[in-house]
C-alpha cells in the first residue's frame, strides 16, 4: 500500500474566469487580468519543498489543486501511470506521489492550477515518569464547579467533539461515548489506537473516571467523542487525511452535533495561513460553526510558525506546568512549549493549560503501553506531557461552554474565554489559563475574536465563486454568513485559482 508524508501531533474539491488580486498581504481589487496574463499564469504554482524535491531529483507526495473537474485531472494521472491516487475535496485536489519529472509534466497541465506538499504532521509528546499524582488540571480551569453546580450541572452532556488523532481505543472511561468512528488514512484499516495518542486526548476532553473510581476525570465528563483515525500507527498522518477528516466533520455537523475539533497535531512546514491547506481547513470548519482547539507545539520560543496553531481563527493552546497543585502562583511556562509570532503577525498561543505530567487514558496494546511501561499508572492510564494534552484541557472548557450556550458561534466563544481568562505572568501564555466558571458566568456583550480577520486564501476564492463573483468586493469578513457556503455547491470550472497569489 502506498506510503505517504505525514502531518505531525504534539502531545508531544479555462473557463470563465472569477477575477480578483488577492495577495497574501491583504486583497486588492482589480478588474480581470488580460489573455496573455492567463497564458503565463496557468503554469501552476509550486510550493517551495516541491521545487527542493525537483532540484534533488526526488519523488515526493503532493496534492494537485485542480483547475476545473477533477474527473479531467484524474484522467490526466491515469494516463502517466500514476494509479495511486486520493481525493481531497476540501482543497479540490488530488494526492498522490509524484517523480520530478512528472512534476515537470502537471506543472504545465493546464488542468492544474498548485502543486502542493502534502506534508507532514507529527505526533510528538513524551511521557514522563510518573513521580507525583498529576489531576490538578480540572480545577486550574476552574471545571469542577461546573460539574456540581446544583442547578444546571455542566458536563458536556450532548456536545460532540471531534478528536482527528490516532483513533480511540475502547475504555472504560469513554464507554458508550464514542459516537461515531471513521478512518481516513488510505495506509491502515480500523479506528481503533494503535498509538495511544487520540485516546489519551479524548480521555483528557471526556474521561469520566470509570476506571479510576473519578480519581482521574476530564473536563467535560460527559461529552459525546466522534472518534475521527488519521494516524498510521506510528504517530504520522498525511496532510490530505487530516482536511478530508474535517471536511467530513463539517458535513455531519448537525447529525451529531459536532461543535469542536480538537486537533493536537502539527504541520512539518512553516507556511503563512494566508495559503496553508490546513489552515483552510479548520478556518471552513469555523466559519461553518465548529470551534478549532489546537496544540501550540513543541518546540520553545519563537516557533510559531506553523499550521494550523498560526491561523487566527483557531484557538491555540500552550502547555503551562502546573506543579500538580491547584493554585496558579507556583506554575510555569512547560520549557517545550511553542511561542511567539507568526509569519502573519499574531502572537500564538491565545492561551495556555495544564500540560505537563497529565495522568489520562490508556489505550491497551499501544505503542504508549507497550513502549512507556514504566510510565503508566495502573493499568488504566498513562502521563504525560506536552501541548497535545494541554489542548483538549481547552477542548473540554469549550464544551462546558456551548452547553450552557448552545447558540455560541466560534469566534463569540474565543471572545469570551479570551474576556474571562486568568492571565498568568510568564512569557508564551497569552491570554492565561480559560476560566469554565467566569466564562459560563459572563454577563454582557458577546465579542467576536474574528473581527477585523481576513480568511485563507482558499477561503476567499470558495466566496467569489459561491456568490458568483468576478470582481471581489470590499468585505468585513467576520459578519459574512458562511452557512450556505459549500466546496461542494461550487462549479469549479468557473474557478480561477490564479485570482490567489500563492507566494509563501
Amino acid at each position: 500500500m502506498r506510503q505517504r508524508s505525514s502531518v505531525s501531533y504534539l502531545n508531544f474539491s479555462p473557463g470563465r474566469s472569477l477575477a480578483a488580486l488577492l495577495v497574501a498581504a491583504g486583497l486588492a481589487l482589480g478588474p480581470l487580468p488580460s489573455a496573455s496574463t492567463w497564458a503565463v499564469s496557468n503554469e501552476a504554482h509550486l510550493d517551495r519543498q516541491v521545487l527542493k524535491a525537483m532540484k534533488d531529483g526526488q519523488s515526493i507526495h503532493v496534492i494537485l489543486i485542480g483547475r476545473g473537474d477533477l474527473n479531467t485531472l484524474q484522467a490526466d494521472l491515469r494516463r502517466t501511470g500514476v494509479k495511486n491516487t486520493e481525493l481531497v475535496p476540501i482543497a479540490h485536489g488530488i494526492a498522490t506521489e509524484l517523480t520530478s519529472s512528472l512534476i515537470t509534466w502537471f506543472r504545465t497541465d493546464p488542468n492544474v492550477a498548485r502543486i502542493v506538499y502534502d506534508a507532514p504532521v507529527r505526533l510528538s509528546d513524551t511521557p514522563f515518569d510518573p513521580t507525583a499524582l498529576a489531576t490538578a488540571y480540572p480545577a486550574v480551569v476552574d471545571a469542577v464547579p461546573a460539574w456540581s453546580n446544583a442547578l444546571t450541572p455542566l458536563t458536556g452532556r450532548g456536545i460532540g467533539i471531534a478528536v482527528i488523532d490516532s483513533g480511540i481505543a475502547a475504555h472504560p472511561d469513554v464507554a458508550g461515548r464514542v459516537i461515531v468512528s471513521q478512518n481516513f488514512n488510505v495506509n491502515v484499516t480500523g479506528t481503533d489506537d494503535a498509538y495511544g495518542h487520540g485516546t489519551a486526548v479524548a480521555g483528557i476532553i471526556a474521561g469520566d473516571g470509570t476506571a479510576s473510581a473519578g480519581q482521574y476525570i476530564g473536563i467535560a465528563p460527559e461529552a459525546n467523542l466522534i472518534n475521527l483515525r488519521v494516524n498510521d500507527g506510528t504517530g504520522g498522518a498525511p496532510t490530505s487525511s487530516i482536511m478530508n477528516a474535517i471536511m467530513w466533520a463539517v458535513v455531519n455537523k448537525n447529525t451529531y452535533n459536532i461543535r469542536i475539533l480538537n486537533l493536537s497535531l502539527q504541520a512539518s512546514v512553516q507556511e503563512s495561513y494566508r495559503t496553508s491547506p490546513i489552515d483552510a481547513a479548520v478556518e471552513y470548519a469555523w466559519l461553518k460553526g465548529i470551534a478549532v482547539v489546537v496544540a501550540a507545539g513543541n518546540s520553545g520560543p519563537d516557533s510559531a510558525l506553523y499550521a494550523p496553531a498560526n491561523d487566527p481563527y483557531v484557538i491555540s493552546v500552550g502547555a503551562s506546568d502546573d506543579q500538580g497543585t491547584a493554585a496558579t502562583a507556583d506554575d510555569t511556562l512547560a520549557g517545550f512549549s511553542s511561542y511567539g509570532a507568526t509569519q502573519d503577525g499574531f502572537s500564538k498561543p491565545d492561551f495556555v493549560a495544564p500540560g505537563r505530567r497529565i495522568i489520562t487514558a490508556l489505550a491497551p496494546n499501544s505503542s504508549f503501553a507497550l513502549n512507556y511501561p514504566t510510565f503508566m499508572v495502573g493499568t488504566q492510564y498513562i502521563q504525560l506531557s506536552g501541548t497535545s494534552v494541554a489542548a483538549p484541557v481547552v477542548s473540554g472548557v469549550a464544551a462546558l461552554y456551548i452547553e450552557s450556550n448552545p447558540t455560541v458561534r466560534p469566534g463569540q466563544l474565543k471572545g469570551v474565554l479570551l474576556a474571562t481568562a486568568n492571565p498568568v505572568s510568564f512569557a508564551g501564555s497569552g491570554a492565561g489559563y480559560p476560566d469554565a466558571g467566569r466564562a459560563i458566568a459572563f454577563i454582557g456583550l458577546v465579542g467576536n475574536a474574528d473581527h477585523g480577520l481576513d480568511p485563507n486564501n482558499y477561503l476567499k476564492v470558495l466566496y467569489m465563486a459561491a456568490h458568483g463573483l468576478a470582481v471581489l468586493p470590499l468585505v468585513s469578513w467576520d459578519t459574512v454568513s458562511w452557512d450556505s457556503v459549500s466546496w461542494s455547491s461550487v462549479s469549479w470550472d468557473s474557478v480561477s485559482w490564479d485570482a490567489v497569489s500563492w507566494s509563501s
